[in-house]
């Protein structure tokens, strides 16, 4: 019995000496993600992509399916995600404010604010026209920007 104890305990001390490398490499990760400025928000528990039956604090209906907040504080793409994460929401997106356009009573996007999501290594779309039928453009997801957040209803 103590044998095969050893001998897990010399597998397991193996198995730890692969992995730690990728450990390494999860911090090489996580430093990159500090490009990002510092992110100032207050938090609270979220509940991102929980429809509510009423517009959650902060947020005015739009139709009858979307609530969606005025204008946040201009801030990286991620930071924004993470905003709108603190307060229950997402970042409003393309489809967030086509709807507010055909059944929400109208309302473009305003042109220079995060659309989201992220599409591609280091960029996320932003409204670039005030063109309702096309208003997205890529830019650096690293741009400071002002946005909007959305949640359901239901």
């Amino acid at each position: 019995m103590a044998k095969s104890f050893d001998s897990f305990l010399r597998r397991s001390a193996m198995a730890l000496a692969i992995v730690a490398p990728a450990g390494g490499a999860l911090l090489s990760a996580s430093a990159a993600m500090a490009a990002d400025p510092p992110n100032t928000a207050p938090t609270v528990q979220p509940s991102h992509g929980v429809p509510s039956v009423n517009c959650r604090i902060g947020y005015f209906p739009v139709g009858t399916r979307l609530c969606m907040t005025g204008a946040q504080p201009a801030t990286s793409y991620a930071n924004a995600a993470a905003n709108c994460l603190a307060i229950s929401g997402r970042v409003a997106d393309y489809a967030d404010w086509r709807y507010r356009i055909l059944f929400g009573g109208g309302g473009i996007a305003p042109v220079g604010w995060w659309l989201g999501p992220i599409t591609a290594d280091n960029t996320a779309l932003f409204v670039n026209l005030p063109n309702s039928g096309d208003f997205d453009g890529e830019t650096s997801r690293f741009d400071i920007r002002p946005y909007a957040c959305v949640h359901e209803r239901f």
